[in-house]
């Protein structure tokens, strides 16, 4: 059986390479044929996966590196029903593992992996991003923010730190620091939503994230319930906090205990559409989108078949 490894060699400051090359006994010692690419600054992750995945045989997938990593795979399998998938998480959140309870130990994922069976199939978002009438179209797998913790996301791509907590495997600190700063800067905004056959019209908003998995950010549970395989978003909206406020509901966001505060809305649907007055930042997966003034998120029909 054919196994095809997709790295990023720069990935998590290099820990992506790093982590495959102490791997790479295990998975050549296996009884599989190996075939591995990296991504290069000509060919993405994204564009190794469409290649790799667009065919009707199976297909069997592993990606090295973290959470954006997989978010660029997800983006370019083409062919779901015939893809199965496997990661090795190395990144500085790593949300996707922790919330599917992957091992600390790097080898054991790898054993698990190479036995080549599906462990679990993982409902993947779709995110519709409006802009000058012509639409695009983004997956996710963690979950997708529109407002505050996409602004964040944006800022962590920016930091300069990032880089260097990563290399002392800190690098979910930058999340912390970063959100700290932006809650400065922000403004409220009102925001309408329309899902569950209703339209909410939220004066102050701060952000509303709509999650598949229950940890994003580097750990926190914005939405603790989120199951990916009950084929339901789950959503957090924040509206009318004061800085104040968020400096005290922050801490029980990484233990999903804030629901508990005013101006915290919990709630679940099947797809969600999101229009704000002026143009906010949208991350899928801690990957910035850009800004948009309207959103429409959903769940895919297809599924993730997952070795992990």
């Amino acid at each position: 059986m054919k196994l095809n490894v997709v790295v990023n060699p720069a990935g998590a400051s290099g820990r992506a390479w790093s982590l495959w090359k102490s791997l790479e006994t295990i998975f050549h010692e296996s009884p599989h044929e190996i075939v591995l690419s990296c991504s290069s600054h000509s060919e993405g992750i994204t564009d190794i996966c469409k290649k790799i995945t667009d065919t009707d045989e199976e297909t069997y997938l592993v990606v090295i590196g973290g959470d954006g990593t997989v978010n660029e795979a997800v983006n370019g399998i083409v062919n779901f029903d015939k893809t199965y998938f496997g990661f090795i998480p190395c990144g500085s959140g790593n949300d996707l593992g922790k919330d599917l309870g992957l091992p600390s130990e790097k080898k054991e994922i790898a054993k698990q992996i190479l036995k080549c069976e599906v462990k679990r199939e993982s409902d993947v978002g779709e995110v519709t991003l409006h802009k000058n009438d012509t639409p695009t179209k983004r997956r996710f797998n963690i979950s997708c923010g529109f407002g505050y913790d996409a602004e964040i996301c944006a800022h962590v791509e920016a930091s300069k730190l990032k880089k260097v907590l990563n290399k002392i495997r800190l690098g979910k600190l930058v999340y912390l620091l970063e959100g700290s700063k932006v809650i400065f800067t922000t403004q409220l905004t009102p925001m309408k939503l329309t899902y569950n056959n209703q339209t909410v019209l939220y004066e102050e908003c701060l952000f509303t994230v709509a999650m598949n998995h229950a940890y994003e950010g580097g750990g926190f549970k914005f939405c603790p319930d989120a199951d990916s395989t009950d084929r339901q978003l789950d959503i957090c909206i924040a509206e009318k906090l004061s800085r104040l406020d968020f400096f005290t509901i922050f801490p029980y966001a990484y233990l999903g205990k804030h629901d508990t505060f005013k101006g915290v809305h919990l709630d679940r649907c099947e797809s969600i559409i999101l229009e704000a007055k002026k143009p906010l930042y949208v991350h899928t997966d801690g990957e910035v989108c850009g800004e948009f003034e309207k959103i429409e998120i959903k769940l895919l029909e297809e599924r993730l078949k997952l070795l992990v």
